[in-house]
């Protein structure tokens, strides 16, 4: 699929997204292993459906991008991302998670003034997703997590996987549809990817919170504002202490 979102390829990775998702994404690919075909012999079936939206999606950790989206009740949330220096952030009302190299920072918009918390970041396995589900519950799906979910619907041979494409915010998007899933954030879900691996749509009920979350507006350029600490901000540091020399 051509690349409509006309991103600029960069060639450093943003190190602590990739992180997060690595594991999930090299499972998922390592399960699809020799892949079968449909008697047209070209056809792929739910593995490569599973993989390829997988990697499609990553491609995003290698660019610049910010995202708005329209979230479920009508509000708004934003994803941003930079690749020099690495960071991003994600906005909802009340919230937003900022994510570097140097830890993870919380903070609750909603008060004022705005409270922050910064914590390390987690070590690779199921706690990297814990900030990120912290977002899920308030509206806003990640990479990361949708990265998880593929990676159930792997694992589960019941699941059904039904693909097709779409236009969002002027981009077109592949989407799965995914059901039957059991023992799992989500019993079943659409997503949708851009070209460019930026997450065009999702729907579905993840650990009990209802995400509807459509994609109104992309660019290559994130505002510089968007990374920095609410004016006023009361901080609290809670990263280990460097011992003193």
């Amino acid at each position: 699929m051509r690349n409509t979102v006309g991103m600029p390829r960069t060639p450093r990775l943003s190190v602590f997204r990739r992180a997060a998702i690595a594991s999930l994404l090299g499972a998922l690919l390592a399960l699809t292993g020799c892949q079968a075909i449909t008697d047209d012999g070209v056809a792929p079936d739910r593995a490569r459906l599973l993989g390829d939206l997988a990697a499609q999606l990553q491609r995003a950790s290698q660019r610049p991008y910010h995202a708005e989206y329209l979230l479920a009740g009508g509000v708004r949330g934003e994803i941003s991302q930079q690749t020099k220096p690495a960071r991003e952030v994600y906005a909802y009302p009340g919230g937003r998670l900022l994510v570097d190299p140097n830890g993870q920072t919380s903070c609750v918009t909603a008060v004022r003034p705005a409270r922050c918390q910064i914590r390390a970041l987690p070590a690779p396995g199921p706690a990297a997703l814990t900030g990120y589900s912290e977002v899920t519950r308030h509206g806003l799906v990640t990479a990361p997590i949708v990265a998880d979910l593929l990676q159930a619907a792997q694992l589960q041979s019941q699941a059904d996987v039904e693909a097709h494409d779409v236009t969002l915010a002027g981009q077109q998007a592949t989407c799965l549809e995914v059901s039957g899933l059991t023992d799992a954030e989500a019993g079943g879900f659409t997503v949708c990817v851009t070209a460019a691996g930026v997450l065009a749509s999702f729907a579905g009920v993840v650990g009990g919170v209802v995400i509807d979350q459509a994609l109104t507006r992309v660019s290559t350029s994130p505002p510089a504002e968007v990374f920095a600490l609410p004016e006023g901000a009361r901080v609290v540091d809670h990263r280990p202490k460097s011992p003193a020399p």
